[in-house]
């Protein structure tokens, strides 16, 4: 299906028999034509890409400042001016403000799809060869999409990762072209950009896609090949789960010993406190080594029996285990649950600790006497977790980072307790059940948001 340029037209409604609209539609153009400023900015605010807008107001001084005000928000569109004989004055201005052709009337209509096609060929010209060159020639690949998830531009990298040979793409709808579920999940109606996910392929290449919104054009999505770097990963996985592996035991071992020292003799009291001290510190180095076996055997696919779990239930006993912690700051944990919640296909102990670290971080990190809320609905299909709390929440630069091994966020004091993986353990378990996580966050409020899909 060939890809027309888009025209729109604005005018006034005594102007509109001066561009003959059956013509521009007969020679292969998409026309629309607006009455109203409104009506305009919602067309420009759906792509400029290929799109051009043609101005017949009934004064010259009207055009010219409202073609200015256009280009201020869109400087690359494309306008052509019809005016009632234009001087001198008129043109010279219209070419300072950038309008890329005029016509003065009387015209035929012949004289107005020449200029079209000078304004669309010199258009081309100027810009999209050389940056199509560019874009093909990139190793990373590169896609553009507008805001109907119409293609408009793919580079050859792309093409080459997904196997894709039809010639001409753009103006299809992506879901057409593309069929890799990780890839299409990018364009979905809910989503908030910019946003990152990898995108795993049969033959064991990884691909970092990061996408974003562009203002008037679409959606702009690159991959970067992480296969090196994940390899890397696994390897270093296994390196600290076999070292974390070794360890235990020996620790384990001097825990033990050290609850021994006061049945062979008596103890003082700043003996008693190194003692305890040491043990505090044991523990922390026991949790961090757990936490990194855990996270090695989700990474690695253990622990992978599936079965029809409640997550009411789960939700409900990891509220339970908490019970101590919250009261104990005197805060209020709401819990909402939707009488109609299906159960979902997962494994219960791996949800049991995904619910309970996310409601177990938002207690540890929300004030005294704050407030937590927690609640599981269903919407479109799909079972939607929410944990909100009224800490501190999380600076909007730490914000993307949150989720990997080790990370701290930089409003932590350096004595709060924790070993940087639990959001980690989360998202390999929220990962493992094919669903998606994110935290939207703000001083005064963090809402980490899962979502799984149903049986």
């Amino acid at each position: 299906m060939a890809y027309n340029p888009r025209l729109l037209i604005y005018t006034h409604q005594e102007l509109t028999s001066l561009v003959n609209h059956a013509a521009l539609i007969a020679a292969g153009y998409e026309v629309t034509t607006a009455f109203q400023p409104e009506v305009v900015e919602g067309w420009l605010k759906s792509g400029i890409y290929d799109s051009l807008l043609i101005l017949a107001l009934p004064t010259a001084t009207e055009s010219l400042e409202y073609s200015q005000a256009v280009l201020a928000n869109y400087p690359v569109l494309p306008i052509i001016l019809i005016s009632h004989e234009p001087d001198q004055a008129y043109v010279k201005k219209a070419l300072e403000i950038g309008i890329a052709d005029y016509l003065g009337t009387p015209f035929q209509t012949n004289d107005l799809l020449l200029a079209i096609e000078r304004v669309l060929t010199r258009l081309k010209h100027k810009q999209t060869i050389p940056f199509a060159q560019i874009v093909n020639e990139l190793v990373d690949g590169l896609l553009l999409v507008d805001v109907n998830f119409r293609m408009l531009l793919v580079n050859r990298a792309v093409r080459k990762i997904f196997n894709v040979d039809q010639a001409k793409l753009e103006g299809k709808p992506v879901d057409e072209i593309f069929h890799h579920p990780e890839l299409l999940d990018i364009f979905t109606p809910y989503r908030t950009f910019p946003y990152h996910n990898e995108i795993s392929m049969e033959d064991g290449r990884v691909f970092s896609a990061q996408s974003s919104m562009i203002p008037g054009i679409g959606i702009a999505v690159t991959l970067h090949d992480i296969t090196q770097l994940k390899e890397l990963d696994r390897i270093k996985t296994e390196f600290v789960n076999t070292v974390s592996h070794d360890l235990r035991s020996p620790l384990t071992a001097v825990y033990g010993f050290i609850g021994l020292i006061d049945r062979v003799g008596p103890i003082n009291q700043q003996q008693a406190e190194f003692i305890q001290h040491i043990q505090s510190s044991l523990q922390h180095i026991t949790s961090l080594i757990n936490d990194l076996l855990e996270l090695g055997r989700l990474e690695a696919g253990y622990d992978v029996t599936m079965e029809e779990v409640n997550l009411a239930e789960i939700l409900n006993q990891a509220l339970g285990n908490l019970e101590f912690q919250y009261n104990e700051k005197m805060q209020y944990v709401g819990l909402t649950i939707a009488d109609d919640i299906p159960p979902v296909l997962g494994n219960p102990l791996q949800l049991q600790r995904m619910g309970t670290n996310l409601i177990e971080n938002a207690i540890k990190f929300t004030h005294p006497m704050g407030k937590v809320g927690i609640g599981c609905r269903v919407e479109g299909g799909q079972l939607i977790l929410e944990v909100a709390d009224n800490g501190p929440g999380i600076p909007l630069e730490d914000q993307p980072h949150i989720f990997e091994k080790f990370y701290r966020g930089s409003n932590l004091s350096q004595v709060t307790s924790g070993t940087g993986l639990g959001l980690s353990i989360v998202k390999s378990i929220v990962d493992k059940h094919h669903g998606r996580i994110w935290v939207e966050s703000a001083p005064g409020e963090t809402t980490f948001t899962v979502i799984l899909p149903l049986k």
